[in-house]
């Protein structure tokens, strides 16, 4: 009765727990896959043993996971990228460094005194030496050549070749000491070593830096009365060419513009080839006069200057001939010629007689005519200076529409006097033999005809235009022939007749 009372309590119990004990609870090792209904005992060891065991396991897995040395298991990608870049970096680094080596090295070895001495050696065709180069950084790059000494004297005090960066660095790949232009200080020299220079020009194409410009920023001729003054001398490579071939000149001091044009000898021992042009050029031989425009061209060597043809204009006339100045002897020789076929007289009066210097006054002159002229030139000394201020132009010239202002000479000649006489002399014809140099005009075997009117004489004007001469006056007519002489005298302006 006890025994069945208790398992209806027992069935009462379970069934009142029905719900808790829904869910389906698993374990291990068990053939069962629900709890037992009947097996109330083996619920509660379940539910709280369980867990104590897995959580006694995971604790104890994280001890031994813990207490063992820590250890990378990937690589991160921005460990990856940072690697690469600090491998980049340092290549470039090396690269730089290496390039910068090289180029230190080729910079040292072109930049030296022994390197700079042959290259320049061997551009004069003669030995040299350095006293110091130096490579200046501000303010541009250059390298600093200074007291370049050669044979004979001859002494470039400095030269400075400059160059850019990327040039410099493009001639790192070929080993090659890259130059742009070359400018040497202001230098006085003589013709010889001038001529030595000009030589040079044509060996310079064998130097093995691409020097493409050399430049002289200033030079003057000690010797050489012919160039005058300060001037630029510049040599470039010719268009698509290696070598040197052609020497510009040009005037920087005095009036107005003169240049040159210099071809050096094909060959030592030839002679160079020049070209001149000039505009308001004041030239160092003849008379002075700033030419409005000179051209000229020729050939010279160290004993011979030939011009083979000149041409120089101004406000009176053009002039063109040709001129040879050469050594003979133990001096020298100028032979040549001069022609005009438009000089105005009047306007050579008005040039010479002008208010400033080559200016022409607007005045009435007392002489007017168009000479023609067909002159000699001649010359000789121990020097070309002694020839140049001992040369002389001499020759016939004629007269067109030749007039005599403030004197009648048909007047004159038939009175007996110049007093008196005055008015105007127009002569059909006038012929005369002219010599020029630098003392003044000399006029000789002056012929004149008007009519039945003769003039004869001749006269001369010095370098300050003072007129000092006589002239014979005749007048023929049936009753015979009346004369007076008439001597000449004042300015070339201003003539006095007495």
């Amino acid at each position: 009765m006890t025994k069945t009372t208790g398992r209806s309590s027992a069935g009462s119990s379970r069934t009142r727990r029905s719900d808790d004990s829904k869910h389906s609870h698993f374990e291990f090792g068990s053939t069962r896959g629900q709890w037992d209904r009947d097996g109330g005992s083996d619920f509660a060891i379940t539910t709280v043993n369980i867990p104590d065991r897995l959580d006694a396991q995971e604790v104890r897995a994280r001890a031994v996971a813990d207490s063992g040395p820590p250890s990378v298991r990937r690589f991160h990608r921005a460990d990856i990228t940072r690697a690469i870049g600090w491998l980049v970096a340092l290549a470039v680094l090396g690269a730089v460094a290496w390039g910068a080596i090289r180029l230190a090295g080729v910079w040292r070895e072109a930049s030296s005194p022994r390197s700079v001495e042959r290259q320049i050696g061997q551009a004069l065709g003669m030995p040299v030496s350095v006293r110091a180069t130096e490579l200046r950084l501000l303010p541009s790059p250059r390298l600093v050549v200074s007291d370049v000494l050669a044979a004979g004297g001859l002494r470039l005090p400095e030269v400075a070749v400059h160059f850019n960066w990327r040039d410099a660095l493009r001639g790192v790949q070929n080993s090659t000491w890259v130059l742009g232009e070359a400018r040497v200080a202001p230098v006085e020299l003589n013709g010889e070593h001038a001529l030595t220079l000009l030589q040079s020009v044509r060996r310079a194409s064998q130097l093995s830096a691409a020097v493409s410009t050399i430049r002289f920023e200033s030079v003057s001729f000690a010797d050489l009365v012919l160039l005058p003054g300060q001037y630029e001398a510049v040599v470039r490579r010719g268009v698509g060419q290696r070598g040197f071939d052609m020497l510009s000149v040009r005037r920087l001091d005095g009036t107005g513009q003169m240049e040159l044009e210099v071809k050096p000898a094909a060959a030592d021992g030839g002679s160079a080839s020049f070209r001149l042009f000039a505009t308001r050029w004041a030239a160092a031989v003849g008379p002075a006069v700033t030419w409005n425009e000179a051209t000229a061209q020729g050939e010279f060597d160290a004993n011979r200057l030939k011009v083979d043809s000149y041409s120089v204009g101004a406000p009176f006339g053009n002039f063109n001939g040709s001129a040879l100045l050469a050594a003979e002897g133990g001096g020298w020789r100028l032979s040549g010629n001069l022609r005009s076929p438009d000089l105005s007289v009047e306007e050579l009066i008005r040039y010479l007689t002008g208010p400033g210097s080559g200016e022409a006054a607007a005045v009435s002159v007392p002489f007017r005519g168009t000479v023609k002229i067909e002159l000699a030139l001649a010359g000789s000394g121990a020097t070309v200076a002694d020839v140049v201020q001992g040369a002389s132009a001499a020759g016939p010239a004629s007269v067109s529409g030749a007039t005599i202002s403030g004197m009648n000479l048909g007047v004159a000649a038939t009175q007996g006097s110049a007093s008196g006489a005055g008015g105007i002399t127009r002569l059909t014809d006038l012929d005369l033999v002219v010599t020029g140099s630098t003392a003044g005009l000399a006029v000789r075997s002056l012929s004149g005809r008007a009519g039945g009117l003769r003039v004869q004489g001749g006269f001369t004007v010095d370098r300050q235009l003072q007129l000092r001469g006589a002239v014979r006056s005749e007048v023929a007519s049936p009753r015979g022939v009346a004369g007076a002489d008439i001597q000449l005298g004042g300015t070339i302006g201003k003539p006095e007749f007495r």
